[in-house]
């Protein structure tokens, strides 16, 4: 890490202090950056990872190789003025974040108009935007260079699939707003790609998987000396989690042990329900994590729907089996019957088959984990992603569209 250098923007962030390189394509690179992981004064604030992210500025930061002017721009709650560094060979725009609430109500006016000023100050040749949760993708919506799109969630599609509170309902109303803007989009899975096709018919989707931190290569299995199975994640409906403690409330699994980390809406009542073999540990830290997911059988994750969730990746590059649902990019990464079970959603009867097919002994969950593992290695290699985009970089600023 690098406290880097400090430039501070003239007025309100009218003028940007950064050398000029007219001869360099200009590239702005707009995300949510794990800003403890690059800046030392963040380090004991923020413990975002965001691999790919991580991966790509350290790429660009080889500037000789690409002869870009590359410019990242995040929110961030941990300043209270616009700030800008200078690291590694280029520039990272930090611009206070306010209440996310009130943005969503606003439709993100106020991030909205501080990044449009930002980006007709250092007049980008591509604009690049990860998510469609934040105001990074509205803010860019009527931006008439050339922009992609890195669609990270599925708002709309969540929401069709389980109930949501307000203000995610209203995070996918701009996400229909915002994605139909964006004539070139990545999606990390198949599922993904036809779910943006469905609100955005006219763009070019296209798959670019977003790999795994490093660590998770290098994890041992060493599964517990009895039965257990793991699930990570929020504890809400989308995740199907009343389904997996209603599974492990039939007696036919007592003897299986379920760790679930994670913390949401539906963790009282599903606490109260459980029978002993369930476990609830809380929100855990990653380290905490990997020594669930190394000791676990079998990671469960009997989702309603997902674009592609990280603990699935994790599992899978770490050699761990997959019980998953139909419903999800997920399910690129788990064979059915080879490297775990790919079940119908909203169905507890199939997850208790299932785990006790998985969990008949250690030889077959080790067996079953070790299927597949180096195919998703390769894909998940976050050098992988990494290439994917310079490649779009170099596609898009040598077109004519």
């Amino acid at each position: 890490m690098t406290s880097g250098t400090i430039s501070p923007f003239i007025g309100a962030m009218g003028h940007v202090t950064t050398e000029s390189f007219p001869e360099k394509p200009v590239i702005a690179i707009l995300a949510s950056i794990p800003l403890g992981r690059l800046l030392d004064e963040f380090s004991e604030k923020d413990h975002r990872i965001f691999p790919w992210i991580f991966a790509l500025f350290h790429a660009l930061a080889r500037q000789q190789n690409y002869g870009y002017d590359i410019h990242w721009i995040t929110l961030s709650k941990l300043v209270s003025k616009p700030e800008c560094r200078h690291i590694n060979g280029q520039t990272l725009h930090i611009i206070p974040q306010g209440s996310i609430a009130l943005d969503l109500l606003t439709m993100h006016l106020r991030p909205s108009f501080q990044i449009r000023k930002l980006l007709n100050s250092i007049r980008p040749s591509l604009v690049h935007v990860w998510g469609v949760e934040e105001s990074y993708a509205m803010a860019c919506k009527n931006f008439k260079g050339k922009k992609l799109l890195s669609y990270q969630g599925a708002l709309t599609a969540y929401c069709e699939r389980a109930p949501q509170v307000f203000l995610f309902r209203m995070q996918a109303f701009l996400e229909r707003l915002a994605v139909k803007h964006y004539g070139q989009i990545t999606c990390e899975s198949p599922w993904a790609v036809d779910r943006v096709r469905e609100i955005a018919p006219d763009s070019d989707v296209s798959l670019m998987e977003y790999g795994v931190e490093e660590s998770f290569f290098h994890l041992d299995r060493t599964p517990s000396d009895t039965p257990s199975c793991f699930f990570g994640g929020t504890i809400y409906e989308l995740k199907g989690i009343s389904y997996l403690v209603e599974a492990f409330r039939h007696p036919d699994l007592a003897h299986v042990q379920l760790y679930i980390a994670g913390k949401g809406s539906l963790t009282a009542a599903l606490k109260a329900e459980s029978t002993p073999n369930i476990h609830w540990l809380g929100a855990v830290s990653r380290e905490t994590l990997q020594q669930h997911l190394s000791s676990a059988w079998c990671l469960v994750h009997p989702t309603l729907g997902d674009n592609s969730p990280n603990i699935v990746k994790e599992a899978r590059v770490m050699g761990l089996p997959v019980i998953t649902t139909e419903e999800g990019g997920q399910t690129q990464y788990v064979k059915d019957g080879e490297s775990g079970y790919i079940i119908p959603i909203r169905d507890s009867a199939a997850i208790r088959e299932a785990v006790l097919k998985l969990t008949h002994d250690r030889e077959t969950a080790l067996n079953m984990g070790c299927q597949g593992r180096q195919e998703c290695r390769a894909l998940l290699n976050v050098n992988r992603t990494v290439e994917g985009c310079l490649t779009r970089y170099r596609t898009m600023l040598n077109s004519d569209f």
